[in-house]
């Protein structure tokens, strides 16, 4: 089965098609989305087409100090940089919260359920963001917890020449309570709290975007070590435009 001459497989429920070299088809790992078929988890697909470049959506995840901009729907949250690790094509980050103040939104709550005011080591949450080119993963584990509450998969797929805008395949597979049919009735609230979520990253990219446009080049003067990390894999593993003179302001966007 192809596309257009590229070879396809179906999984997941997406068709995941093969553009590159096809001499490399059996070297390039396929995606290994483990709770995608456990039936502890129910899963809510994304697609959504946004005007930016695919990198910006990798930093927008990768840097959760950004999450200050959801204050309205998560309250007043702390970020804590723990550990950062990198090869070749990937790199991840791991990261816990603390409430600076108020109390748990409900959205936050029916998707990764109640979680304990934090002490010691090992009584956290941890999040865990990886970009292993072309994907990008999210887990968060509750403190205690083996199997993670949320695990989020996406992938970002270039739509026009310029790669201006990008179409964002993607997964969301949340952990079902300890009575599991309850998950189809907090479903819609689940749906709503990530719809909002989404919505405020999306006017955060497309703004960056405009930004970058208008000053035809990247201007950050990034200092994160996540970020840096993120913006080697970006430029060393993706394919710059051809015959243009910011191909890699453009791929190092973020």
């Amino acid at each position: 089965m192809g596309v257009q001459g590229y070879p396809c497989r179906e999984a997941y429920g997406l068709i995941f098609v093969f553009p590159g070299d096809q001499t490399h088809l059996a070297s390039v790992a396929f995606p290994d989305i483990r709770t995608r078929g456990d039936s502890n988890y129910k899963t809510r697909y994304l697609d959504r087409q946004i005007a930016c470049h695919y990198s910006f959506m990798h930093k927008n995840l990768m840097d959760m100090n950004h999450q200050f901009l959801h204050r309205k729907l998560m309250g007043r949250i702390k970020t804590v940089f723990l550990a950062l690790r990198q090869g070749e094509n990937w790199v991840e980050a791991d990261y816990t919260f603390t409430r600076a103040k108020g109390s748990q939104p409900l959205g936050e709550k029916f998707i990764l359920g109640a979680r304990s005011e934090q002490s010691g080591e090992n009584n956290r949450d941890l999040m865990t963001i990886r970009t292993d080119y072309p994907y990008q993963t999210l887990k968060f584990w509750t403190a205690g917890s083996t199997e993670p509450a949320l695990d989020l998969w996406n992938v970002y797929v270039p739509v026009d020449q310029d790669q201006r805008i990008h179409h964002t395949f993607g997964m969301i597979m949340v952990r079902k309570p300890s009575t599991p049919r309850l998950i189809n009735l907090l479903w819609p609230f689940i749906t709503w709290f990530t719809e909002s979520i989404f919505k405020q990253d999306r006017l955060i990219v497309e703004a960056e975007q405009r930004a970058f446009d208008q000053q035809g080049a990247d201007w950050n003067q990034e200092i994160s070590s996540v970020i840096l990390a993120l913006r080697k894999v970006l430029i060393d593993r993706g394919t710059p435009l051809q015959n243009d003179a910011q191909n890699n302001s453009r791929i190092a966007a973020p």
